[in-house]
């Protein structure tokens, strides 16, 4: 209606006209995925505007049916809704009027879809290409992507920009180039457009599942590039500057269509990892703390970071081993597979065939001479030949040859420590056992004469600790992976069974053996100045040779308890000027404590979190106070992020640092503590 105006041009039913700016179809962010586009600001569909006559006590909800009704095309419009720009903002409540809102006839909206494209890069260097709402929170996107990508406890997880110039970890930096096309192309998942509860989805193909548990996302090993030069530690306060803010939508934090961001964990109180429940999960965690590792992240000392390298080619050597299935030489999945065939031929009436009797009662055993040697007081005795054989978790030795009539001495292995001491170059192959006895752990040493023997006997003992007999399936890749990195194929296992058959062959590697461990691939750069990767093979070697009876779920975990250990776990730097004070210092928000660091890295003063009273925030004046026992109080201004940060990780940790198992987040509580001020 063009309604009543005065002589100077005003409206006197209070109208006014309104333009809003539509899209015309949903195609957006449709570029071909091979020849990326930069990202753009706005939306990349084609816009009409529409010149509205409308009241100021008209809601959202009824322009919202102007709209559609000014256009006069049936479709399903329900993923659209008004962005305001001038104001970077959504008019998502649709009770509200444009009198409320402080939209006027000046205001120049736009009508366009939630759902856009927007590329995720995972820690394990994986690019996916998914639509997202860009009108939600962060925190409900990465909910929405987590339950896509099968991810328990998304609230320990963020969105992070990635710095600028910044390819893939390890690739260098790339300048202003477009970013590479995505492994996998997700957009035909239609994700929720608000904030409702994720429902079922379609799952995802086997091959995205395949490289979200694979080591390094199934690509290859690489030598990561050197970090920059400066102090480390305002390197990593000058990272965590890069998170989205939490509580607002992507596009009011400038994420415009086909950007890319990194999907991490931002929040290091990890509950329940489980590999049995959320295999991504245990995968993405473990590949993120690799590249921290290898990016100088986190301090270790030259045995620890010698310990990550030693599990990092472990794992990576497992993943090339596996199945595209997903299993790793059998074992559970196999078992698993085994009884639901049985199963399924016992429902349809029919019996499966017995095992052969001798496979019943036969019991694989290893028999064969061995130099002994029992350290004790006052012998001047060193390793002579004995007689031992290994069944089941017992070991018997006596003389060589054996005498008939006389008893061996037996020793139940079951919980023994069993520590290689190998040097190949050197032509020794030994054994040290741990045995627990009564008056204390008694200790035997046994050597080998040769490779094949002792990677037959290292594998056995360390089946028989773990109270399993050699009959297990893993007794056989676990020889043939000890011969792998020994650089030995082609040999038999040389176990025998009471039945009288002959030894079982030790299937031969139809790959040749992997080259030995590159220490550019798995250590940190500042331990390989001077040319010292020579040296730290060998240790490597040494510490596979301990690692050799763990799965690769086992390894991962055993690689993150490992980094769990050290003192700087899970610690997010900032750099901060605190009242009073003539330069500025580090403050470190951890999982259990406070830290306030000088520039060098020295820990000046520390405060558990039991300790902090409350924090208050001026967001005027971007100043953040703490109040803590003993009458402290710190007041701050954050230097290299916004205060909303510093907010949202004491916030993050103390809430979730209370969960329990079986017990869900209180998500108002989350909310409270950590979002930022009410929206004007």
């Amino acid at each position: 209606m063009a309604g009543l105006k005065t002589a100077s041009g005003e409206s006197i039913d209070g109208s006014f006209e309104l333009h809003v700016e539509v899209e015309e179809d949903d195609a957006v962010g449709q570029p071909c995925p091979t020849d990326p586009p930069g990202p753009t600001a706005g939306p990349t569909a084609p816009t009409q505007t529409l010149a509205l006559r409308v009241t100021g006590d008209l809601h959202v909800g009824g322009l919202m049916l102007l709209i559609v009704e000014t256009i006069g095309r049936r479709r399903d419009w329900s993923a659209h809704a008004l962005w305001w720009p001038r104001r970077r903002r959504w008019l998502l409540r649709t009770g509200a009027t444009l009198d409320a809102l402080g939209v006027g006839g000046d205001a120049r909206l736009r009508f366009q879809s939630r759902l856009r494209p927007l590329r995720l890069r995972l820690p394990n260097r994986l690019r996916l290409r998914l639509r997202v709402t860009f009108a939600g929170t962060v925190t409900h996107v990465v909910a929405h992507v987590c339950h896509l990508l099968g991810i328990r406890f998304p609230e320990e997880l963020s969105l992070l920009r990635p710095e600028e110039g910044e390819g893939a970890e390890g690739e260098g930096r790339k300048g202003a180039a477009p970013p590479p096309p995505p492994h996998f192309d997700l957009t035909h998942v239609r994700l929720p457009p608000g904030d409702e509860q994720p429902g079922p989805l379609p799952p995802l193909p086997p091959e995205c599942q395949q490289a979200l548990v694979a080591p390094r996302g199934g690509m290859g090993p690489i030598v990561p590039p050197r970090p920059p030069r400066g102090n480390p530690l305002l390197r990593r306060a000058h990272l965590h500057a890069r998170w989205l803010d939490a509580w607002l939508s992507l596009l009011e934090q400038d994420v415009g269509d086909d950007a890319e961001l990194l999907l991490r964990f931002k929040f290091h109180c990890h509950l329940d990892l489980d590999p049995q429940l959320d295999p991504p999960r245990l995968a993405l965690l473990y590949e993120q703390t690799r590249w921290a590792l290898l990016g100088d992240e986190f301090d270790c000392t030259e045995e620890e970071a010698l310990l990550f390298a030693a599990l990092q080619y472990h794992i990576d050597e497992l993943g090339e081993r596996a199945e595209p299935g997903g299993a790793e030489g059998g074992g559970a999945s196999d078992d698993l597979d085994s009884a639901l065939r049985k199963l399924e031929l016992t429902l349809g009436g029919e019996t499966p065939n017995p095992p052969p009797l001798e496979e019943l009662t036969a019991v694989p055993e290893l028999a064969e001479e061995l130099e002994i040697y029992r350290p004790r007081k006052l012998t001047l005795r060193g390793f002579r030949p004995a007689w031992v054989t290994l069944k089941g978790t017992s070991l018997s030795y006596g003389r060589s040859p054996p005498t008939p009539g006389e008893p061996p001495q037996e020793l139940n292995l079951r919980g023994c420590d069993v520590t290689p001491d190998l040097d190949v170059g050197s032509q020794r192959f030994g054994i040290k056992l741990l045995v627990a006895a009564p008056a204390g752990m008694s200790e035997i040493q046994l050597r080998c004469r040769d490779p094949p023997q002792y990677a037959r006997w290292v594998t056995g003992l360390r089946l028989a600790s773990r109270g399993r007999s050699l009959g297990d399936p893993e007794f056989g890749p676990g020889v043939a992976g000890v011969l792998e990195v020994m650089g030995v194929t082609g040999v038999t296992s040389g176990v025998t069974t009471p039945g009288g058959r002959g030894p079982v062959a030790t299937p031969t590697l139809d790959t040749p053996p992997r080259p030995p461990p590159d220490p550019r691939a798995l250590l940190p750069p500042r331990l390989l100045r001077k040319g010292r990767e020579k040296q730290l093979v060998p240790r490597i070697l040494e510490l596979l040779h301990r690692l050799g009876a763990l799965s690769r779920d086992q390894a991962r975990l055993r690689f993150l308890e490992a980094w769990r250990a050290l003192p700087g776990f899970g610690l997010a730097y900032f750099l901060v000027r605190f009242k009073g004070g003539r330069r500025d210092e580090v403050l470190a928000v951890g999982p259990s404590q406070l830290l306030r660091l000088d520039p060098g890295g020295a820990v000046t003063r520390a405060w558990r979190h039991s300790d902090l009273r409350q924090w208050n925030v001026n967001w005027d004046s971007q100043q953040v106070t703490l109040e803590l026992e003993g009458e402290v109080t710190l007041a701050l201004t954050l230097r290299s992020a916004p205060c909303w940060l510093l907010h949202q990780f004491l916030g993050g940790f103390l809430c979730l640092g209370g969960r329990r198992p079986g017990r869900p987040l209180d998500q108002k509580l989350l909310q409270q503590l950590t979002g930022g001020p009410e929206p004007l």
